[in-house]
């Protein structure tokens, strides 16, 4: 890719496994029907449904990922993430996404300084986009 290349792509987990989702969304709603005739109140199920959305948010709501030769952005719903490609040093590579790690080598830090992006249907394409990005760091990937 040359000069001011660019990728774009959008991932909604709960539209990738529909079974998954469907199930998921049975469970929260006999949950908080349990938390409601369990409290009888309809302010602590409230309370509760707003912890579990915030809880997984992240599962339910769209992101927007966009890679140029800058830099990273993320955006979601009240959610914007930009960071140039300098500030990461290593990336680890999973089955749904990449772990993009500002340290070179392997450190507790990384699930909280590092940025995960999903893959979405462009996997060979992120990883082929990151290894351009990253060129002299160590490639760690996930066997499990």
């Amino acid at each position: 890719m040359g000069n001011g290349a660019l990728l774009s792509w959008v991932v909604h987990p709960v539209f990738d496994n529909w079974k998954r989702s469907a199930v998921l969304i049975a469970f929260l709603i006999m949950l908080i029907a349990v938390v409601y005739f369990a409290s009888q109140s309809v302010y602590l199920t409230l309370l509760s449904l707003f912890f579990l959305a915030g809880a997984l948010y992240k599962y339910f709501v769209p992101f927007h990922y966009q890679v140029d030769n800058k830099k990273v952005t993320i955006q979601s719903f009240l959610y914007c993430f930009e960071q140039d490609w300098t500030n990461f040093r290593s990336f680890y590579i999973d089955q749904n996404g990449i772990l993009l790690s500002p340290f070179a080598q392997p450190s507790r830090l990384e699930n909280f300084r590092g940025v995960y992006v999903r893959f979405g249907n462009n996997k060979g394409a992120v990883i082929d986009f990151v290894k351009q990005q990253i060129p002299l760091s160590v490639e760690f990937t996930d066997t499990i």
